[in-house]
């Protein structure tokens, strides 16, 4: 019996560190997005496909080859993302050195972009935000069976927030209000991401670190690596590493 209980909590960490890294997973990649459409060098959302695959259609039209050649990379990169993430989904056996490999892929490109944005060009930027998303989707959606949950972009969950609601207060299918807030709140990670890079940014101007607010219309300056924007980066792609979902024990006897 004591074991069984042991057991039970474990596998309920287990499950709430789950929880918390696809959480995390939808944060950042809020507060990334919400960073590249105020940095000069990039100035669009990096993991939305939609526009992307629209202004692959749209900028030879108008002669913008240098944008296109930013929106394949993009696309390149959050496909061969995608791919290799699946590829690799097993390498390892052991769960947390799996996570370890996973998180590290996903997790580096935008930690440390502020780090070597000032030494590559535009076109080098995307291809990494591309291949980051393309991570965070194909190792965790996978890892942790959560295929519905979209925790790189919003849309998908959107789309399940309205599904969900007419299952369950239209359809009168109680089980699926719990599922509907669980969409909820991953719509409001990928917000709240975003929010979190507005404060921080806010706080950057109110302190002098960068010479210009943030606007919907300004991309900002770059901001001097220890700004606050750039430091809450760093600690929101580190501190999901202490909750690494690992593997629950075999019954000893």
């Amino acid at each position: 019996m004591a074991t069984e209980n042991i057991l039970a909590k474990r596998g309920n960490k287990a499950a709430f560190n789950t929880a918390f890294i696809t959480a995390a997973t939808i944060f950042i990649m809020g507060y990334v997005n919400g960073m590249a459409l105020h940095t000069g060098q990039l100035n669009a959302m990096v993991t939305a496909q939609s526009g992307n695959v629209i202004w692959m259609g749209l900028n030879p039209v108008f002669g913008n080859w240098s944008a296109f050649g930013a929106n394949l990379l993009l696309f390149f990169g959050f496909v061969f993302g995608c791919g290799f993430a699946i590829m690799t989904l097993d390498k390892f056996k052991n769960k947390m050195t799996q996570f370890a490999f996973n998180w590290s892929l996903f997790a580096l490109p935008v930690a440390l972009y502020p780090f070597y944005m000032q030494y590559i060009n535009s076109h080098i930027a995307f291809l990494m935000m591309g291949l980051s998303a393309g991570f965070g989707v194909g190792f965790f959606r996978r890892m942790y069976h959560i295929d519905q949950m979209n925790n790189a972009m919003a849309t998908g969950s959107v789309r399940f927030v309205g599904v969900h609601f007419a299952g369950g207060f239209l359809k009168k299918n109680k089980n699926e209000i719990f599922t509907l807030w669980i969409f909820i709140i991953a719509v409001a990670m990928f917000s709240l991401g975003a929010a979190a890079f507005a404060i921080s940014a806010g706080l950057d101007y109110s302190t002098g670190i960068i010479s210009e607010p943030i606007t919907r219309d300004f991309a900002r300056q770059y901001a001097p690596l220890m700004s606050i924007t750039n430091m809450v980066l760093l600690a929101i792609c580190i501190i999901p590493c202490f909750f690494a979902p690992g593997s629950i024990p075999k019954e000893t006897e």
